[in-house]
């Protein structure tokens, strides 16, 4: 009867988490996503140096072969054993339905690191080259193509060269493809969950199963299975570590060298869990081990960790593995073997019956997994024989427990001891809650604390830039100034003598918060300094830009933030009241121009002919900031403005954009400048129906006016009608030039 009771429960249990593991596998197919750029038949390769640039891939081009081979191991195959850096080209044109659109490109699998440029633009990185090599392991790769950087003309090519650091057993794709992002994201997004999140679930049970046999063994060390059977489990999660190993931030960091790294994870862990799992059929069916099993097991899971720590390179170790794989079979024949022998003793057969039922999730689906391989060498599967040694160890899970269940139920001691050990838990948790209560009132207090320092940070950012309107003679000034939190990463700046505008500037540093603001104040005084001193000497507005870049680079030291920002340069006034008007752009949203003699509202790119691409702050990437001049004269309205405006969204996701802008300016154009930003700002909050922000905005409109008509921000004041005293704010005087 308890072995037929088992047999059910097993078979029950299996049939719930085969159909689990088919319910997560599938998923919502979503309309239009069949329609992809299919690239995988388009490579290209060519072997080339570490130092290897685009420049020397455009002056090799045919040196470049056709990469035949669809293999997942196909740069292996046509590259040879060692470590090679290898170049791939493929090029694509835009079909009219994505035209217009970003694209994604999605490589399901790529191995080891990888640089990808599109167009001559590098894009982004995977990995990470040597001497601090990082492979990306099973996670699926994709990359962003932006609108501009794509050729969008009817039959025009776009060239993606991609830099490969090829060891061991890589490869690329053959099944990679490029879609809009609504489409490849998902997609990546379910490839990556079957390659790696997928056993992360796997973890979360060996961790539980770990902790509990392992504890059950030190209150019952007469149960040896328990220990092998807890140790099995735990080693198994370090095997599992790979599959999503890029989803943990110490792998990411890459602090673990490659090769040691798979050592302790593919290997070693492996080892182990055969070992482990051999000696737990011997407890399991209450068989002792021979000496000279002990001897030749201890010996043959001696002789694979040295092998494995001995090996100095990857290829060294991937080549190794059909030794070490052997060993592996070897030691687990010794299982195999009792199960046989344990089925010819009547008093052991139902033991060894159960033993290998167990065992049977493993063996079919690894033979589900050899087929799949066997039939298929051109993408990577999910593993489905890692679901199926779960199966097996639930199995053992219901076994043990019926075990420990009866065991425990006949020990009367036993049971009283569990009742003492219960009230000594509960009096540990009432103490343990009045510590946390004590705990919290802490947490609470240093939380009023940090809220106050905050605040006060908040204010001090504040009062550090220049009154938010001004007056100078032709210009009317107004900004709208909102941080996302109590600190901003925008700055905002006037560069004026007495009543005269020489320039303003408005910077988004990336990120939020403290870190941010700190970047902001840091920046302002090099920002000022820098364009005053330019101005006096004429020079361009990109060598400008270029000096605060190098200047900020020194000065902010490791700080990872960047900033992306404009800087305007006003001439003076000719004799008509036309102002020239030059404007540097490193990475920002383009400003908006009104005319009032088109009456129209166009937007301010690039008028040097130049390329321009880069940041503010970012170390070893090159930069190439635009330029752009132009005369203003009265009426016209020029409008900068930081990110957190155009792309903030309503509550279907609809961006706030640039049109809703342009017809605000080119309906009230006669407006004053406040009235303007005023009319700006209502707008966006009932587009946004005042749903949170989710970055900080930062606006400021600069509207021409008649320089003979200036009247000082004092004489203004004087006119207006009282403030109340509790709305009266200290004015801080605008930068000196």
């Amino acid at each position: 009867m308890y072995f037929k009771s088992q047999k059910f429960k097993i078979r029950k249990f299996s049939l719930f988490l085969f159909f689990s593991l088919i319910l997560t596998s599938c998923g919502p197919r979503i309309p239009g996503a069949e329609k992809k750029i299919e690239v995988g038949d388009t490579f290209y390769y060519w072997e080339a140096g570490a130092e290897s640039n685009p420049g020397d891939v455009m002056r090799n081009l045919d040196k470049f072969k056709k990469l035949e081979d669809k293999t997942v191991n196909n740069l292996r195959n046509v590259l040879g054993k060692g470590e090679h850096y290898v170049w791939i080209k493929f090029d694509f044109t835009i079909p009219d339905y994505f035209r217009g659109q970003p694209l994604m490109l999605v490589i399901p699998h790529m191995k080891v690191a990888e640089q990808l440029w599109l167009n001559g633009i590098f894009i982004s990185q995977a990995g990470n080259f040597p001497p601090r090599t990082q492979s990306t392991l099973f996670k699926s790769h994709f990359f962003s193509f932006p609108i501009n950087l794509l050729n969008n003309e009817p039959g025009a090519k776009n060239t993606v060269l991609i830099k490969i650091f090829c060891m061991g057993k890589s490869g690329i794709s053959s099944h990679s493809f490029i879609q809009p992002p609504q489409f490849a994201f998902p997609a990546q997004e379910i490839i990556n969950f079957h390659h790696t999140r997928i056993y992360m679930f796997l973890v979360g049970t060996l961790i539980f199963t770990f902790i509990l046999y392992i504890c059950l063994f030190f209150s019952l060390p007469k149960f040896k299975e328990f220990r092998d059977f807890a140790l099995m489990n735990l080693f198994t999660i370090f095997f599992l570590i790979p599959f999503f190993a890029t989803e943990l931030p110490i792998y990411n960091s890459g602090i673990i060298p490659f090769l040691l790294f798979t050592k302790f994870t593919y290997c070693i862990p492996a080892f182990f869990t055969i070992a482990f799992a051999t000696h737990f059929a011997f407890n399991f069916m209450h068989t002792k081990q021979p000496l000279w099993v002990k001897i030749t097991r201890s010996s043959i899971l001696l002789l694979q960790v040295i092998i494995t720590l001995a090996m100095k390179t990857y290829d060294g170790l991937v080549d190794m593995m059909p030794v070490l794989f052997s060993l592996l079979i070897a030691q687990g024949m010794f299982a195999v073997v009792l199960v046989i022998m344990n089925f010819t003793k009547k008093e052991k057969r139902k033991l060894s019956i159960l033993f290998s039922l167990g065992f049977m999730p493993l063996v079919l689906t690894a033979a589900l997994d050899i087929t799949r391989r066997l039939h298929d060498h051109t993408q990577t599967y999910t593993f489905i024989s890692l679901f199926g040694w779960l199966f097996s160890i639930t199995v053992f899970i219901i076994v043990l427990s019926i075990r420990f269940a009866r065991t425990y139920s006949s020990n009367e001691q036993l049971t009283n001891h569990l009742q003492d050990e219960v009230e000594k838990q509960t009096r540990e948790i009432k103490n343990a809650n009045n510590e946390l209560s004590v705990l919290n009132e802490r947490l609470e207090r240093e939380k009023l604390i940090a809220d106050m320092d905050l605040q006060m940070a908040s204010i001090v950012q504040q009062r550090f830039f220049p009154r938010p309107d001004k007056h100078f003679r032709g210009w009317e000034i107004s900004v709208y100034y909102s941080p996302q939190s109590k600190v901003s990463g925008d700055l905002y700046d006037y560069y004026n003598y007495n009543e005269i505008l020489n320039g303003l500037s408005l910077f988004d540093v990336s990120g939020h918060g403290i870190s941010a603001s700190l970047v902001t104040m840091l920046s302002k005084s090099i920002i000022s300094h820098t364009f005053q001193k330019g101005y006096r000497n004429k020079e361009s507005m990109d060598a400008i830009l270029s000096r605060i870049n190098n200047t900020i680079l020194n000065e902010k030291g490791n700080i990872e933030n960047y900033m992306t920002g404009i800087l305007c340069r006003f001439g003076p006034p000719s004799k008509d009241g036309r102002c020239h008007v030059e404007i540097g752009n490193a990475g920002h949203p383009y400003p908006l121009l009104y005319s009032a003699r088109d009456n129209d509202v166009m937007t301010i790119r690039g008028t040097d002919g130049k390329k321009h691409y880069g940041a503010i702050g970012m170390k070893g990437i090159a930069v190439a900031f635009g330029t752009a001049d132009f005369d203003m004269v009265e009426g016209d309205i020029l409008m900068c403005y930081t990110d957190g405006l155009t792309e903030s969204t309503d509550r279907q996701l609809n961006q706030f954009g640039t049109d809703r802008i342009k017809r605000i300016l080119t309906e009230n154009n006669s407006r004053s400048a406040a009235e303007l930003l005023k009319t700006i700002t209502e707008e966006f909050y009932n587009f946004t129906e005042n749903k949170p922000v989710e970055d900080d905005i930062t606006i400021i409109i600069a509207k021409r006016t008649n320089p003979d008509s200036y009247i000082p921000d004092e004489e203004r004041e004087e006119e207006e009608v009282l403030i109340e005293p509790e709305e009266e704010l200290e004015e801080l005087p605008p930068s000196e030039y």
